[in-house]
């Protein structure tokens, strides 16, 4: 079939915008917008008639033109029998009240999408069917496209397909337009100086953040934790709604990392994303309990963080280890044989609540040893990552093999952990 005749034969019975006979033919030509390829067929086909050919349309699709030749009465039309003057009476409107939701924000790029109403999807599928559908572009990226160019014309920010700062969505089937912000993220480095903190926001079991006796309101099971110390001034510079903190590893809660650890910190819903980290940075240091350095805003969130989770990295440990009796001083140098095979770990007891029950292989690279008193004495632990420390020394009831107090014959009364340097780097 002629292109001639299929426009024809779609315009014979129904009146379609400009944008929605275009769109038949949206795969032709470049250079031109569907409203220009609408236009051109409208008025080719008033040429035809004008010159005498008879052609039978709904003469409602020439309401405008004006003959010049011929005599016929040109009636006002309908509403486009496909997108009901979407694009002639509504967009505009639309637009407004999309950039009134972004007007809260603050972005430099964007992305947006839209929902089309059910019954339009049906009455373009019923056009389509008169016509060759290796030409015709569906409404919805029509519709995307245009809002997208309004949007980007009205707040001068950037279309951006790939990771855009905000994501609309605008929904013409319930009316609704929603936003997705994407969440900020911070890559830095932090030390926690003290013990008795965790190092993520760790909820009350009972209640779950809610607030109740057992928490005495306060919704968590500890004032305070290394993510908070470092999300107070980020959040309220932000006026993001929460944060999540993901960093290569992780110590125990009674544990101190005197080495530089990395992070990221992750703010969901920023209001503003221009922030002076370097100010941030310093008021986050007037903490006592934790302290952050390199702190820098990155793209790719997601990815670094996945990177982060992945990456293996020694750590060495200095432990501080109180015994049940006196220390053998001539079992001392069998310590050294922790470093010949893998340490073979079932999950600890301590968290088997919370994680699988598994086993896992490690190598201690080195250790060393100084005795402190008759039954105290001083580890220094280089290992794998993921091997648990406390349970190496403990032995956690022979679920760690070989272990310290299997190899000293002495029970461990007591452990005061630190990570004194984490070996290697995390490029970001």
């Amino acid at each position: 079939m002629k292109i001639e005749e299929i426009y024809i034969k779609v315009l014979k019975e129904v009146y379609l915008c400009d944008h929605c006979l275009g769109r038949l033919f949206g795969q032709l030509l470049s250079g031109l917008d569907n409203e220009e390829r609408g236009k051109i067929i409208r008025y080719y086909l008033a040429f035809l008639i004008d010159s005498g050919e008879k052609i039978d349309i709904n003469l409602a699709n020439f309401y405008g033109i004006n003959f010049r030749n011929v005599k016929i009465e040109i009636p006002q039309p309908p509403k486009c029998f496909i997108c009901e003057n979407f694009f002639d009476e509504k967009i505009d409107e639309l637009v407004k009240h999309v950039i009134e939701k972004l007007s809260k924000f603050e972005f430099e790029s964007f992305l947006i999408g839209s929902i089309i109403p059910r019954r339009i999807l049906s009455v373009e599928e019923k056009v389509w069917e008169k016509v060759n559908l290796e030409w015709v572009e569906p409404i919805k990226a029509e519709v995307n496209r245009e809002l997208g160019k309004l949007v980007e014309k009205f707040t001068k920010k950037r279309f951006e397909l790939k990771n855009p700062d905000i994501t609309i969505l605008v929904d013409l089937e319930n009316d609704r337009i929603s936003l997705q912000v994407r969440s900020l993220y911070i890559f830095g480095k932090y030390k926690k100086l003290v013990r008795g903190i965790p190092q993520t926001k760790w909820l009350c079991s009972k209640c779950r953040g809610k607030g109740c006796i057992a928490c005495k309101g306060t919704g968590k099971l500890y004032a305070t934790s290394v993510q908070e110390e470092i999300e107070k001034p980020l959040l309220k510079a932000t006026g993001a709604k929460k944060s999540s903190l993901h960093s290569s590893g992780r110590e125990d809660i009674d544990a101190r990392c005197l080495d530089w650890r990395t992070f990221i910190i992750e703010l969901v819903k920023p209001m503003k994303r221009k922030i002076d980290l370097k100010k941030l940075q310093r008021e986050i240091n007037k903490s006592k309990k934790v302290k952050v350095s390199a702190m820098k805003i990155i793209k790719e969130g997601k990815f670094f963080i996945r990177k982060l989770k992945t990456e293996k990295l020694d750590k060495s440990y200095l432990a501080e280890v109180k015994f049940e009796k006196s220390i053998e001083k001539k079992k001392l140098k069998e310590l050294k044989k922790l470093t010949l095979e893998p340490i073979v770990q079932k999950t600890p007891l301590r968290v088997l609540h919370r994680r699988a029950d598994k086993f896992r292989k490690r190598l201690i690279k080195k250790i060393s040893w100084k005795l402190l008193g008759r039954k105290n004495l001083q580890l220094k632990i280089r290992a794998e990552s993921g091997l648990y420390i406390k349970e190496l020394i403990t032995g956690d009831e022979g679920r760690t093999k070989p272990n310290v107090a299997e190899i000293l014959e002495n029970k461990v009364k007591k452990i005061i952990l630190d990570v004194v340097k984490i070996h290697g780097r995390i490029k970001i």
